[in-house]
């Protein structure tokens, strides 16, 4: 069952998904396949080709949207802990992050499943310009690109 909760700046999606919190972990840190987990179609490729191992790390995408076009973000890793919560907040190549971020919450249901949280959270843009295209994915979009990982796992 999937569950829904949005605010005027954030979405939360959660679903449980039959993959145990390592494999799950796993292949969110792998940004090479990210674009399979995006249900929006924006993520087009890594341009990093690693895992990500610590926080801090950052690695690079190729994105694309019928507003602006192809870009390049660069996703800094601001929550890492193995198996448990994995997160970043783009921004655009050589600047600091927007304020808008990503965060995976797992946690282990049973013997192999794990409940999946995914926040997508715009709180911390200022910019009212910036802000009128918030946001760039809708509760639906978050929901579908759970139920992509979960595919992904299965």
């Amino acid at each position: 069952m999937t569950s829904v909760e949005t605010t005027d700046r954030s979405i939360q999606v959660s679903r449980t998904i039959d993959a145990p919190p390592e494999r799950t972990f796993a292949l969110i840190a792998d940004p090479d396949r990210h674009p399979d987990l995006d249900a929006s179609g924006m993520i087009r490729a890594s341009r990093t080709h690693l895992a990500i191992e610590e926080l801090g790390d950052v690695f690079v995408m190729d994105m694309h949207s019928e507003l602006f076009g192809d870009y390049t973000t660069e996703n800094h890793v601001i929550v890492y802990e193995p198996d448990t919560a994995l997160g970043w907040a783009p921004a655009a190549p050589g600047e600091e992050p927007a304020g808008h971020t990503w965060i995976y919450r797992l946690d282990p249901v049973g013997d192999d499943g794990t409940r999946v949280t995914l926040t997508y959270d715009w709180s911390g843009i200022t910019d009212t310009e910036m802000l009128r295209y918030f946001p760039v994915v809708d509760a639906d979009g978050v929901a579908a690109s759970l139920d992509l990982l979960a595919e992904a796992l299965a």
